[in-house]
């Protein structure tokens, strides 16, 4: 399988305390130590994903933990990307931001989170400290990542970072309900196929701290819930190796369903069924992820969508999908994919 990275989480703390967080009321529990992360990231890079994101939490408030990840990836003879997702709370100055960075030298992407719930708690300056000194430091992409609820907090961010707009990538995404959001009504949508992409984040597998590895981003719910026996759940790196998991990912049909189709195969699932229909129907759903998630966490769907991805019919056309999406050859591809299930 191919991927275009994997996130790492290095710590579930966080003492920012956005009002938006789905750690907000978690435990946090969950560390592992620099050698463990330096291993996963090594079995990854040798697997051949070609970009590590490092995430968190704060990653930066275990920065020990942040520098033996970038040296393990920038020591492996791939010689990956490496990225790091941050709030900026410790770039209250240009020399900060220069003696933070110039510990983690082969940082090449940093994510740098900032909306009106961030702003809160970050000043935009701090933002704006780590744009100005960061490519000094051969950090050759920033991104401003803006989760919102309504639409004008997208423009409003824009507003504040217009001096910057032509120095970095601008990533907006709906904001995710959790048990722990705060005063916060998020738009959203109802569960019909056409509102939602095949494509997410299924290409960006997550390690957690205590060494879970999950399908995607959603895997950070493990903070407050059990995802081992969810489809997400790929299975532990203090067990197994990150090959041997994915050798297994190989012939998990669930998996490789939500790989190929994504939010919108589990729309489609949905509107197939007058069972699931009248479940999710009425409701509505901030984004891809959203829809996914709280669908597919009930006894009913997770019913119905082992029923559906043990067809013999539908594991072939998954196996097509993945040779047309991804050019992996599989046993039994379909040499066409019909244009509904595309």
């Amino acid at each position: 399988m191919k991927f275009d990275s994997v996130l790492v989480s290095i710590t579930e703390v966080c003492t920012v305390g956005c009002r938006h967080c789905g750690f907000r009321g978690s435990e946090r529990d969950r560390e592992a130590d620099p050698e463990e992360i330096a291993r996963w990231i090594r079995q990854a890079c040798d697997y051949g994903v070609p970009k590590i994101i490092l995430t968190g939490g704060e990653p930066f408030q275990r920065f020990e933990r942040v520098e033996a990840a970038v040296a393990a990836a920038r020591k492996h003879p791939r010689a990956p990307e490496v990225a790091c997702f941050t709030s900026s709370i410790w770039a209250s100055s240009h020399d900060a931001v220069n003696r933070h960075l110039a510990r983690v030298r082969g940082l090449t992407h940093l994510y740098l989170s900032t909306d009106v719930f961030h702003q809160e708690k970050v000043p935009p300056q701090y933002v704006m400290n780590v744009i100005d000194v960061a490519r000094d430091h051969g950090v050759r992409h920033i991104s401003l990542c803006v989760t919102i609820a309504k639409k004008a907090e997208e423009e409003q961010t824009r507003e504040i970072f217009r001096d910057y707009l032509d120095k970095v990538l601008f990533h907006v995404d709906y904001v995710i309900p959790t048990p722990f959001l705060v005063g916060i009504q998020a738009a959203g949508t109802t569960p019909e196929p056409a509102h939602f992409q095949s494509t997410c984040y299924l290409d960006t597998p997550l390690i957690n701290p205590n060494g879970d590895l999950s399908a995607c981003h959603i895997g950070k719910a493990g903070a407050y819930v059990n995802l081992s026996e969810q489809v997400y759940f790929l299975g532990n790196l203090n067990e197994r190796s990150f090959s041997s998991l994915m050798d297994d990912a190989e012939g998990n049909y669930e998996y490789q369903y939500l790989r190929v189709f994504g939010p919108r195969g589990i729309a489609r699932m949905v509107a197939q069924s007058e069972r699931l229909g009248a479940l999710f129907g009425a409701q509505r759903f901030t984004n891809g992820c959203d829809l996914c998630y709280r669908v597919l966490r009930t006894p009913e769907a997770r019913a119905a969508f082992q029923e559906l991805v043990n067809s013999s019919e539908i594991q072939q056309v998954v196996n097509a999908a993945r040779f047309v999406r991804f050019g992996e050859q599989t046993a039994g591809r379909l040499e066409t994919l019909s244009p509904a299930m595309r």
